[in-house]
């Protein structure tokens, strides 16, 4: 399953069945954006990981923040 999620300044496609997410876009409206909203994308995609193009991977650490 895959959703659009909104963190910081940026809307991320995230797929559930893979732990994987990418970039969709900014998020023009990230005034708007509550914490908690905020937090709970952020720790939603925890662990997730981030392939990009040339095939690197970064895993989305949420941490202690």
């Amino acid at each position: 399953m895959t959703s659009i999620l909104k963190i910081d300044r940026a809307f991320y496609e995230v797929n559930d069945t893979l732990k994987t997410y990418r970039y969709h876009g900014r998020n023009l409206d990230w005034k708007k954006l509550s914490r908690q909203e905020n937090m709970a994308n952020k720790k939603h995609i925890d662990g997730y990981a981030r392939v990009f193009p040339n095939g690197k991977k970064k895993i989305y650490n949420f941490g202690e923040r």
